[in-house]
């Protein structure tokens, strides 16, 4: 599987997110997307909250998840198979377009999304 058929997979799952979310990138290798609203955390104030993205990398397709990040605590029960391929704090490297991964990363997005709409940020 070609790095392209993955990350058109991952654009696939994160495209039906908007609606709700903002496409602020729409590129053949990059896909992102962003909270509708203005957010305060802690001290600082943004126009929009990052959610998610795809992003086509050397050596695997990056898939940047910004809830895990901001609301760890939601997320302890992300499966292993995607577990593993969590490297730093957001960031997946995705490198086959697996049908169970790309159901986990579903999953996670879904979750990700009632996260950040219960705490207000869309």
């Amino acid at each position: 599987m070609g790095k392209e058929e993955i990350f058109n997979a991952l654009k696939k799952e994160l495209s039906a997110f908007s609606p709700l979310l903002e496409v602020t990138k729409d590129l053949e290798s990059n896909y992102e997307l962003y909270g509708t609203k203005s957010v305060t955390v802690g001290k600082k104030t943004v126009d929009k909250m990052y959610f998610a993205s795809a992003i086509i990398q050397k050596n695997f397709v990056g898939f940047y998840f910004f809830p895990i990040y901001t609301h760890r605590q939601e997320f302890n029960d992300t499966p292993q198979e995607l577990q593993k391929c969590l490297k730093g704090k957001s960031c997946f490297h995705i490198k086959k377009n697996d049908e169970q991964l790309i159901q986990q990363i579903r999953d996670i997005l879904k979750k990700g999304k009632e996260v950040y709409q219960k705490a207000g940020w869309i």
